[in-house]
């Protein structure tokens, strides 16, 4: 999904090029992060204890519906190709991390993995641009396959409730998983928990299924959780 501007269309050309520049970068951005993974260091351009993704500082760990979690990788959603809205870091909890590397899994069957586990992860999506809350709501309402009707409702509640009526750049959302329960979050306003089977499954398909929104954040997460595991 994308936030489009239909008063500000690309001609088909342009769009293109803009792609080719945009998955360059993306590739670059998913080798340093897998990088950033193995080095004594995690600091990663940013503070102490934090990586950079596109820019964007995210903490290296964090701690989510009662269990820490570490940063696996992530990426950058563009619009037109080009444009920058947001970041996404992938967070794994250790339980979760140990399971996948003596699975041996690899490929989309890691990411299938990760979206079924139970265990705790959070999608931390962090805002190069302001953006109207509504259009982010939709979009990620519209992103998700195969909930039922009634729980993306609530999932839409939620997500309203925490992100009012419009998203500042380098506001962040948090979106935890732990089995079937969703917790959404800015760190400022109070979280909302939606349960649900399938819902948590299907969220993380928008971002590790086989046709990602953006496959910048599916390959930084493939590059981060190789290196960790080599």
């Amino acid at each position: 999904f994308f936030f489009w501007d239909s008063q500000n269309p690309m001609s088909a050309k342009r769009h293109e090029q803009l792609m080719t520049g945009a998955s360059t970068g993306l590739l670059v951005c998913a080798a340093a992060i897998a990088a950033i993974a193995v080095a004594s260091s995690l600091g990663g351009g940013g503070a102490a204890g934090e990586l950079v993704i596109d820019g964007l500082a995210f903490p290296q760990s964090l701690r989510t519906a009662g269990a820490t979690q570490q940063l696996m990788g992530g990426g950058t959603r563009y619009k037109y190709g080009a444009v920058k809205v947001y970041a996404v870091g992938v967070y794994l909890d250790s339980g979760g991390v140990a399971t996948l590397k003596r699975s041996g899994k690899r490929g989309q069957a890691l990411f299938d993995a990760v979206s079924g586990s139970r265990t705790a992860k959070t999608l931390l999506l962090r805002f190069h641009r302001s953006v109207g809350g509504k259009a982010v709501v939709d979009a990620l309402r519209d992103a998700l396959k195969g909930v039922s009707k009634p729980l993306v409702e609530r999932f839409e509640a939620a997500l309203k409730a925490v992100l009012g009526e419009s998203v500042a750049r380098g506001a962040q959302l948090y979106l935890t998983c732990k089995a079937d329960s969703l917790y959404v979050s800015d760190a400022a306003a109070p979280g909302q928990t939606v349960g649900g089977k399938g819902l948590c499954l299907a969220l993380f398909g928008v971002y590790l299924g086989k046709q990602p929104v953006s496959q910048a954040v599916k390959d930084g997460f493939e590059a981060g959780f190789a290196a960790l595991a080599a």
